[in-house]
């Protein structure tokens, strides 16, 4: 048998002297600054070059990886990518580089970060980035809305480059992370909440695929100076204010500043919360196909819950706009709104609402929402029983017996109901 011919890899000899090199792929040459790793070995003595060159090249492929974004932090993607050459180099060898990266790291950045490279460099831990697209899918196939989604997702990816393996959540971190964030981005109270029950979310699902022991205490927790109250004696700092309703006449004066400005789409919409106490999306959403002029009745299929979805009449003040808007060409209600990336198609005419309320100086406590607000309160007003009112604007029924039994109330009793709200709008 042929004795093989030993050959050496990444070695260029110059001056009786090996030298190690490694050209540096053309997608991160603008990142690293070069187009290639090229280092002395300090001898001549071929198996021993080919020794250091190997661990050379090692901590240069790391670096590479580092350059590549697969996270944000460069000694994460430099760990991942030592923990796969233990199956590619020799095992004692991508131990040392490790072993020098992890007191490299140390004395730059701190002990934490280097036990965390170590851990994800050695195979004990994964980072927790790899973990958040199949966490998505599963709150994709729950069915919740794609912004929550996003949001959700924007809010954990914040989590995860801070503490970036499943190790450190613990509430020792955990609570030193939010409160950090809180005063570095100026959070307010509700965002904090929001951002802690995201991470809650995903922290199940590590638990849930086994990367989180079952039995771990939950780390996540809002610190009592971002809690939220509702109560009004709550003694909690902050404390939540729901919107508040416009009258009867700032609803009119909206319309009429919306028609001044020839913004007929925005006066429109106006117009249609305040005769059916729809929400936004209910009412941008709502398709011709839903009307029924016969029955003189709308149908909201695009609710936010279950008992949004429901059979409304057109209010008699109503009709006339209804009528006028099936004319048009476009297969919506209200035409020519564009779509967010979320397929919403509020977005833009609701900051439009938004301007406008501002500059007649209501305050942030009133919104769009507020209209509903409004219509619910003409309803009150007028004696109208509250399951046909949550019948009406959608919500569940108040006790058991009708929210559980009842088939809901009847168009005309809705009709009935509704003929009792009332406004003075004038003609453009």
């Amino acid at each position: 048998m042929t004795k093989k011919t030993f050959k050496p890899a990444h070695l260029e000899l110059r001056h009786k002297t090996y030298f190690a090199l490694l050209v540096v792929p053309k997608d991160v040459r603008h990142i690293v600054g070069k187009s290639k790793f090229f280092e002395t070995t300090g001898t001549g003595d071929l198996r021993i070059a080919q020794s250091l060159a190997t661990f050379k090249v090692i901590k240069w492929k790391a670096e590479i990886a580092a350059a590549r974004t697969r996270t944000s932090d460069p000694d994460i993607n430099s760990a991942i990518e030592l923990q796969r050459m233990f199956k590619t180099s020799p095992a004692h060898l991508v131990q040392d580089v490790i072993d020098e990266e992890t007191s490299r790291i140390e004395n730059e950045t701190g002990l934490l970060s280097a036990e965390t490279f170590n851990v994800i460099a050695t195979g004990k831990r994964k980072p927790l980035t790899i973990f958040i697209d199949e966490w998505v899918k599963n709150e994709q196939r729950r069915g919740l809305a794609a912004k929550t989604i996003a949001q959700m997702k924007s809010d954990v990816e914040v989590l995860v480059s801070f503490l970036t393996t499943s190790n450190l959540l613990v509430y020792e971190h955990t609570n030193l992370w939010i409160r950090h964030v809180t005063k570095t981005a100026n959070l307010s109270p509700a965002s904090v909440t929001r951002i802690i029950g995201s991470c809650r979310n995903f922290f199940k699902h590590l638990k849930f695929i086994g990367e989180v022991s079952e039995d771990t205490k939950e780390p996540f927790i809002v610190p009592k100076e971002s809690k939220l109250s509702k109560k009004r004696n709550s003694k909690a700092q902050n404390k939540t204010e729901s919107w508040l309703p416009f009258s009867a006449g700032e609803v009119e004066r909206l319309y009429s500043e919306a028609i001044v400005r020839k913004d007929w789409t925005l006066g429109q919409l106006i117009l249609i919360g305040a005769y059916t106490g729809a929400r936004i999306e209910e009412i941008c959403s709502l398709k011709k196909e839903h009307t029924d002029l016969k029955e003189k009745s709308i149908k909201i299929t695009d609710s936010k819950t279950e008992a949004g979805v429901r059979i409304i009449p057109i209010h008699q003040n109503l009709l006339p706009v209804i009528n006028e808007l099936m004319t048009t060409g476009d297969e919506y209600m209200i035409a020519n709104l564009t779509k967010s990336k979320f397929d919403d198609r509020s977005n833009a005419i609701g900051k439009r609402f938004g301007r406008l309320k501002t500059k007649l100086g209501y305050s942030k406590r009133h919104v769009f929402h507020s209209i509903r607000k409004t219509f619910t309160t003409q309803l009150e007003n007028a004696g109208v029983n509250e399951n046909v009112t949550a019948d009406i604007i959608g919500h569940e029924k108040p006790r058991m017996t009708y929210g559980l039994y009842s088939g809901g109330t009847n168009l005309e009793v809705k009709r009935v109901a509704m003929s009792k709200v009332y406004y003075d709008f004038k003609n453009p």
